[in-house]
């Protein structure tokens, strides 16, 4: 009952960290937001591993923090040359 719970919190802040990543103020608004839903993600990921006793989703959620991580430091090295005034 209560990672069902977490889950379903998990999930709305995943969508409403989705809707500012479609309609932020600002492209670094955006990013950060980005990096909010991919790290809800990897704890509905974490959850999902702890409700079917799966370790497997686990080396998953790690995988994708990696990857997320790995993608977030090449979208600020874009930004910041695509926009050099604005930082």
């Amino acid at each position: 009952m209560i990672l069902t719970v977490i889950s379903f919190v998990l999930a709305t802040a995943c969508v409403i960290s989705g809707l500012v990543v479609l309609r932020g103020a600002s492209s670094w608004t955006r990013l950060l937001a980005f990096t909010l839903v991919a790290s809800k993600v990897n704890l509905l990921v974490m959850v999902l591993a702890l409700a079917t006793d799966q370790t497997f989703y686990l080396d998953v959620a790690v995988v994708y923090t990696l990857l997320s991580y790995v993608g977030v430091l090449v979208l600020c090295q874009y930004m910041a040359r695509k926009e050099p005034g604005d930082a």
